[in-house]
């Protein structure tokens, strides 16, 4: 707000994933500061959907509105530079007052960069208390505190898994992001091996026919599924559903319609038929609102029971409202759900 009030017409917000930029402006265009008399505008980046492309609607709402608007774009750092910035231009041509909000990961080069860090002790204890709704042990806080990095948004994902009742414990809880960490494989002295190298194609070759080693071996690490291809981590999924009970088809790689998966399970209630779609994606890279309402849209033209993403990675706040409104239809399984699928495979130290 400072640097808005400084006057600054464009303002980045840089934070890593999960410290907090999306909560942090969802409240500001909660709030409505007085500063901004005119409307707040939130758009959420997408390669699919550039800024550009809104351009109009948004000048109509900066037009109606009148006095000074406030335009937040989140997620800015996965637009084009050139397109973002033909947006903003376009809209500075017209005869209303705006500030810019660009929410990045890694500074933009286009405006006046604040930075999000990561909560201290204090500031996440207090956040994880506010989340769990009870007071929890320093011993506890501190374990919470370290596996998540000081990150507000895995407070929240925290908080999520403890309430399904799923997680027996705070430690527990704690080994779901321990560790979160970008992927990679090591040899017998620790070193990373090369991406592409022979040791590695050994590794993943090895493990791709062995279905009993393969999970072992992920459930024991499960940032090692980053390591796997698309089709394999469909594989490792389509094990991990058949295991659970479930007759498992798997779609052919050269298809169309989003689906990898098809689930069918009979009981004493009837038949149902689910599909899935699997996005092996990094750690960093969340998956978008375009491809869980694309995956529901060919639910509901096949007229399956529901449907269901699992990814490697996690969902965008828009993907995760979306799947809201559609809950009974549409599941969401990100990478923590995943490691709980993983669990019973982990190897005994």
């Amino acid at each position: 707000m400072a640097a808005l009030q400084a006057g600054s017409p464009i303002v980045e917000l840089i934070g890593h994933w999960g410290t907090g930029k999306t909560t942090l402006l969802r409240a500001l265009q909660s709030e409505h500061p007085p500063m901004f008399d005119g409307t707040i505008e939130y758009f959420v980046g997408s390669e699919s959907f550039p800024l550009a492309d809104a351009v109009e609607m948004l000048a109509e709402r900066f037009r109606a509105s009148g006095g000074r608007s406030l335009l937040i774009i989140d997620e800015a750092e996965r637009m084009d530079k050139g397109d973002l910035l033909e947006g903003i231009n376009r809209l500075g041509t017209g005869p209303w007052n705006f500030s810019t909000i660009l929410a990045t990961t890694s500074s933009l080069d286009i405006g006046r960069s604040v930075h999000l860090t990561p909560l201290n002790f204090d500031g996440m204890s207090r956040l994880i208390e506010a989340q769990l709704g009870q007071s929890l042990s320093p011993k506890a806080l501190e374990k919470l505190w370290a596996a998540s990095q000081g990150l507000p948004r895995l407070a929240t994902i925290l908080a999520d898994q403890w309430r399904t009742g799923s997680v027996p414990s705070f430690a527990a809880l704690a080994d779901l992001l321990n560790p979160m960490a970008m992927p990679g494989l090591v040899d017998a002295r620790g070193r990373p091996l090369s991406a592409g190298s022979h040791e590695e194609k050994t590794i993943i070759s090895d493990v791709r026919h062995v279905s009993e080693s393969l999970l072992k071996l992920v459930g024991t690490d499960p940032n090692l599924v980053h390591a796997l291809t698309p089709r394999e981590f469909e594989e490792l999924s389509a094990e991990l559903f058949q295991r659970q009970g479930y007759k498992v088809t798997i779609t052919p790689q050269t298809r169309d319609g989003g689906k990898d998966l098809y689930l069918a399970k009979a009981d004493g209630f009837g038949s149902f038929l689910y599909i899935v779609e699997c996005k092996r994606y990094a750690p960093d890279n969340p998956v978008d609102v375009g491809v869980v309402r694309s995956l529901y849209g060919v639910a509901q033209h096949e007229r399956v029971t529901a449907a269901m993403t699992l990814t490697t990675s996690y969902f965008s706040k828009d993907a995760q409202n979306f799947a809201a409104e559609v809950q009974y239809q549409l599941a969401l399984k990100d990478f923590f759900d995943l490691k709980l699928l993983l669990a019973p495979y982990r190897r005994a130290d």
